[in-house]
């Protein structure tokens, strides 16, 4: 699951801007990515009573001598580098990432929590500020 950041309200000629220097679009959307995942990392819920292990796994490392902890899904929160059009993501890494939408959606036996909406609603001003802010200093060259 990842987080993606609605960038249309950015002003398009500020976007083009960005893009015509070397590097100003990058590091606008870096430094958004980088106020989202700080959110997330704050609002993913967060439980430490268990030994994070589920039964299955428990009797898979008695019979083979092995014993592995489960991260946190607050643990492996990752920014991933841009890609060809500039565009970051901010997800949760690949051992966790297959389990985040139980806690985020809900199951039959947990209610939804909905952090991952919450980041994303509570985010979106900071991060267009922010990129706006680095659109212009690039372009400025300060």
């Amino acid at each position: 699951m990842s987080v993606e950041i609605d960038t249309s309200g950015l002003d398009r000629q500020l976007r083009e801007l960005a893009y015509k220097t070397k590097t100003g679009g990058k590091k606008a959307t870096k430094a958004g990515a980088v106020i989202v995942a700080a959110a997330l990392k704050v609002n993913t819920p967060y439980e430490d009573k268990s030994d994070r292990k589920w039964k299955q796994q428990r009797q898979y490392d008695a019979q083979n001598g092995q014993s592995r902890e489960f991260k946190h899904l607050r643990d492996d929160i990752v920014i991933s580098p841009p890609d060809a059009l500039g565009d970051i993501e901010v997800k949760f890494g690949k051992d966790t990432a297959w389990r985040s939408h139980f806690v985020n959606d809900g199951t039959i036996h947990q209610a939804p929590q909905h952090f991952v909406e919450k980041t994303v609603e509570e985010t979106r001003i900071a991060v267009k500020e922010t990129m706006e802010r680095a659109i212009l200093k690039e372009i400025n060259g300060t």
